[in-house]
């Protein structure tokens, strides 16, 4: 079975969704800890977080809250969402998942309607 790996970018973008469906608060810290983001540091999760984040909650509480240094301000949790760039590019992949799995059915679904057809056509011949 081939492995799919997934971008770092991806996974994060997954992870902040599922905690946002489930009104889950977390920090950097708490996701770098988690079994979905295993073997994701903070600093690398801080570093994503900042492009398709929106300030959880006051003007600048982005940077705030995903800055890595000694005041541990990255281990406050929050209620993440995603910006409407990195939420709509996420639709958009999802769609383009079920478009090449679509494809895939219709594509098998021709070739069983072309052995039925000559099968059809062969079995009346003989």
């Amino acid at each position: 079975m081939k492995s799919k790996k997934h971008p770092d970018v991806l996974k994060v973008v997954e992870f902040i969704l599922d905690k946002a469906a489930n009104n889950e608060k977390f920090s950097v810290q708490s996701a770098a800890d988690s079994k979905a983001l295993n073997g994701f540091g903070r600093y690398q999760i801080a570093r994503i977080m900042p492009d398709i984040c929106l300030d959880p909650e006051d003007e600048g509480s982005l940077n705030r809250y995903t800055t890595v240094d000694d005041t541990n301000m990255d281990n406050i949790p929050c209620h993440w969402q995603l910006n409407a760039e990195a939420y709509f590019s996420y639709l958009s992949y999802k769609s383009t998942q079920v478009a090449n799995r679509s494809m895939y059915v219709a594509i098998c679904a021709a070739g069983i309607a072309l052995v039925a057809l000559l099968l059809d056509i062969f079995g009346t011949c003989c």
